[in-house]
């Protein structure tokens, strides 16, 4: 009777430690929504989970690409559009230059703001993203891709790779422009230039502009000597003569080492004038002089071929008036400003023109970009639901089953307590 009462007892508490076990088993599975899938008990399915599994970290990896290209292209677009934002400023700035009520002084301080967004430009071609690499550097984004050096030149240090990011299995998709496209290659009737060059031309335009004049006035009866800085070529130039007669405009093809073509345009003139020229001493001048003594004035100075600002313009007209043959007074120096200023207002334009183009097409991607977004997130759904296929729980028959055990638990415990309850006085009876 020992023996039996304890091997009773002892079956009964391995039963309520299977049922204990089992019913943690299935709260855990109330609790979690999710099936205990072990290679143990249910490779195939544990098989089929893994390679599952396997799946969406490969789709996590796509989808955290997908989210750093739209913020790359994003902040590019940004940047992109504050610099067309600098550049319709510097437009401004150009048309206040053009105003001929302005001094000096107010052409230095425009001259200044130009200095300074051209160091901002510099800042905006090397903004970086929120893991702090470049945007515009190509593939190499990790150094700064653009450096001003301490003469002002801006050099592009990065590659004319396209930056990308895989986010499927046969596709990469690029996060933005690289710099050389973006700011070193803007198409001009020049020919191309740097964003950075095009604003020195005009910044330059400015000191030529405040360093010299466009006419001058001579007062001395015996007139004004000028010399030409005829340029690399023949190409023609135009001055305005303005005498006691009246004015008129002289065009002439300038070569290297013969004043006669201007000499014998001005002398056609006279009549209309009352300037008239003859060759100096030396050969390598001209003397200009009023028939009558009066003052004239010398204004409109053009050359045809000027590509762009130059700091040393390599056409112009040094004037120096005189009296007999000693020179009165400092030169004068006449320059093509109006034809340098619109050649940079023209630099301006075109790079205001690249970056909407630059945006369009940051766009484009941005648009591709979000149709492989929509793909993906339908193969995220759909390996979610796959997922769910093979590890969800059946939540209903769990409970049934969960409420059964609990049921034959109790039963179990309610008939170990009463057996348990029995004495030897109990038996006697």
């Amino acid at each position: 009777m020992t023996i039996s009462t304890k091997m009773f007892n002892e079956q009964t508490i391995a039963n309520l430690g299977r049922l204990s076990e089992q019913l943690s088993g299935l709260q855990e599975q109330v609790a979690s929504g999710k099936k205990p899938i072990k290679p143990s008990t249910d490779p195939v399915a544990t098989a089929k989970l893994s390679a599952a599994k396997e799946l969406e970290a490969g789709l996590a990896r796509f989808r955290g690409n997908m989210n750093r290209i739209d913020t790359r292209l994003s902040e590019t677009d940004v940047a992109l559009g504050q610099v067309q934002t600098v550049m319709t400023r510097l437009k401004e700035l150009s048309i206040q230059a053009s105003n001929d009520t302005l001094n000096d002084v107010d052409r230095l301080s425009i001259r200044k703001e130009v200095t300074q967004h051209k160091a901002f430009l510099v800042g905006l071609a090397n903004t970086k993203d929120a893991q702090g690499q470049a945007l515009f550097g190509g593939y190499m984004t990790n150094t700064a891709p653009f450096a001003m050096s301490l003469d002002g030149q801006v050099s592009y240090l990065g590659d004319t790779g396209m930056h990308s990011l895989p986010v499927s299995q046969s596709l990469s998709l690029a996060t933005g422009l690289d710099g050389a496209a973006s700011f070193m290659r803007i198409q001009t009737e020049q020919g191309p230039k740097s964003v950075f060059d095009i604003v020195a031309e005009f910044e330059t335009s400015l000191k030529v502009m405040a360093d010299r004049e466009t006419s001058v006035k001579v007062l001395s009866p015996d007139g004004a000597r000028l010399s030409f800085e005829i340029g690399r070529s023949p190409r023609p130039q135009t001055l305005r003569l303005e005498g006691s007669l009246g004015a008129a405009d002289i065009t002439v093809t300038m070569v290297s080492g013969t004043m006669r073509p201007m000499i014998e345009a001005i002398n056609a003139q006279t009549s209309a004038t009352g300037v008239s020229a003859q060759v100096s001493e030396d050969g390598n001048t001209i003397r200009l002089k009023s028939s009558d003594g009066e003052a004239f004035t010398i204004s409109g100075f053009q050359a045809d071929d000027i590509d762009g600002a130059e700091s040393v313009p390599s056409r112009q007209i040094t004037v120096q008036q005189i009296v007999g043959d000693t020179i009165l007074g400092e030169p004068v120096v006449l320059v093509d400003q109006d034809n340098a200023l619109k050649t940079s207002v023209a630099g301006l334009d075109s790079v205001i023109v690249h970056m909407a183009s630059a945006r369009a097409q940051v766009g484009a991607f941005a648009a591709t970009a979000e149709i492989q977004s929509d793909m993906l997130a339908r193969q995220e759904m759909m390996i979610t639901e796959t997922l769910s296929g093979i590890e969800d729980a059946d939540l209903t028959s769990v409970v049934t089953e969960l409420q059964s055990l609990l049921v034959n638990r109790d039963a179990l415990r309610q008939v170990f307590a009463k057996v348990g309850q029995q004495s030897l006085f109990d038996l006697i009876r």
